[in-house]
């Protein structure tokens, strides 16, 4: 194709690598004929860097000329409109591998949505760039789209070499570790490499001073790494930058906010504190929802206006009774994921009944005015692996399809006292109306980052689930990743 369109040193370049790989695989050295840098900037490319410093820098020139009305903004979208020709050229290479996942994956962002998504994405907030990595047999492309002008989206590519199995290893490995909030250094340390594979090449590019935000699109395994905890060597990405994840167009609608003024957010917080058969009890969840809900002649206490039900008054009928009218629904009660069988996966009601997939869909009658749904219980975004080996979404999923426009969700056991605690945090933050849900979690993060404070034993999910080496046993510090890095947002983030 390069040859084709008279781009020789690109042609040769690829061709150098391609023989550079064919060594490897031969000799299993993954040293052998040196390190690859990928394939080199285009000349467009190479003259913007030259010029700006980094394509971000160039999308920021556009749009503050087109603000200016400067005499230049043909010439600067001249060379925008170049670039997009490029990464057209680029997205069609691998068209094929996103349509036949597409078929499998209703979760995944579509190839023919790429470009209106990520402009919608980059342009409701300043200093955000969307980032979606893309899993190859024996790579990652890794795709980075930051604003180009008023409404406009610039797009870079990367690539890492790294195959499948070794990343799917790898994320494994960091999971695992996370499960044992005891030796950080190893943590950090299989951060780091995944930080490398999948951040690294886009430095220079995000380190701009402008950049505040990283939305994700994931693809596959990275579905099962907490970005916010990938570390650089010095920081963890969450002190850097405030990170949420998108799944399809189709459920990425930007455009609805929370209102600013907390009265007009009413909530309906549900939970479980008492034990169930292979459930421990949850004691911090009475406090929790106190602490979310504004109960009524107690004027001190509760943040939002709302209803709350708890125990026996947690049923599926109570949940889709009262659904309508509210803003937000808070589930805090345990939680269960099926790997390779999502369809089974449930969250516990008061009664002791599972709230099922099948249940949950059903919802979608009740939830257009549902703006954010919050379940803080267990593995909520965990996907599992389809017969094919594809990477499909978790329970979340099922809540963005009813129509809530946001889920925040976890990716592993959490524990209860840090989690009631980190909740409390993101609802305080939100009812300020000066933060986005985005940074309100972000923040409360951040806050059990630099916290000494400690947890106990108890997780919402079965007391019998195991993840990795042994059981959960957690009574350590708070600003472990275990206790802050789970939960992500996933959906509008504004």
């Amino acid at each position: 194709m390069l040859l084709s369109q008279g781009r020789l040193l690109e042609a040769q370049r690829v061709l150098e690598l391609l023989k550079i790989q064919e060594l490897r695989d031969l000799t299993r050295n993954a040293r052998a004929g040196g390190e690859t840098s990928g394939i080199a900037l285009a000349r467009i490319e190479e003259e913007i860097v030259k010029k700006y410093g980094t394509l971000i820098v160039f999308g920021q020139q556009i749009y503050e000329c087109e603000q200016k009305k400067c005499s230049t903004l043909s010439q600067l979208r001249d060379q925008l409109d170049v670039l997009t020709q490029k990464f057209q050229q680029d997205t069609n290479a691998f068209r094929k591998t996103l349509q036949d996942r597409l078929a499998k994956d209703p979760a995944l962002l579509e190839p023919e949505q790429l470009r209106s998504t990520a402009a919608k994405i980059v342009t409701t907030e300043p200093g955000t760039v969307l980032i979606y990595p893309l899993v190859l047999k024996d790579k990652i492309r890794i795709l980075l789209a930051s604003r180009g002008g008023e409404k406009g989206v610039v797009f870079r590519s990367f690539e890492t070499s790294v195959n499948q199995q070794q990343l799917w290893k790898t994320v494994n490995q960091f999971r695992t570790q996370l499960s044992s909030p005891e030796d950080e250094t190893a943590v950090k340390a299989t951060s780091k490499q995944l930080y490398n594979w999948l951040l690294q090449p886009l430095e220079k590019e995000i380190k701009d001073k402008n950049v505040r935000h990283l939305v994700f699109s994931l693809d596959r395994s990275t579905r099962y790494i907490p970005m916010s905890a990938l570390f650089d060597g010095q920081q963890y990405l969450i002190e850097r930058y405030s990170v949420s994840t998108i799944l399809n167009a189709g459920l990425t609608d930007v455009k609805d906010r929370l209102p600013h003024n907390k009265q007009e957010i009413r909530v309906l917080a549900m939970g479980v504190s008492k034990a169930f058969p292979g459930f421990n009890a949850l004691s911090n969840v009475p406090n929790e929802l106190a602490t979310i809900i504004q109960q009524s002649g107690k004027a001190q206490q509760g943040i939002f206006p709302g209803s709350e039900f708890l125990n026996e008054n947690f049923t599926f009928n109570s949940l889709r009774d009262n659904l309508t009218g509210n803003k937000i629904l808070h589930l805090a009660t345990h939680g269960k994921f099926e790997s390779g069988r999502p369809e089974n996966s449930y969250l516990l009601s008061g009664s002791g009944d599972k709230l099922t997939v099948d249940k949950i869909q059903t919802l979608g009658n009740y939830m257009s005015g549902t703006h954010l749904v919050v379940l803080s219980a267990c593995e909520t975004a965990l996907g599992g692996v389809d017969a094919d080996g594809l990477e499909m979404s978790g329970m979340s999923f099922y809540f963005l399809t009813n129509g809530a426009k946001a889920v925040i969700a976890s990716l592993w056991l959490v524990n209860d006292a840090s989690t009631s605690q980190l909740m409390q945090q993101f609802y305080q933050n939100l009812s300020t109306g000066q933060m986005t849900k985005t940074e309100a979690l972000h923040q409360a993060q951040l806050a059990m980052l630099k916290s000494n404070s400690q947890g106990s034993d108890s997780n919402r999910s079965s007391v019998n689930y195991k993840l990795g080496q042994g059981e959960q046993s957690i009574s350590r510090n708070l600003s472990h990743p275990y206790y802050w890095a789970p939960f992500i947002l996933i959906g509008n983030g504004w």
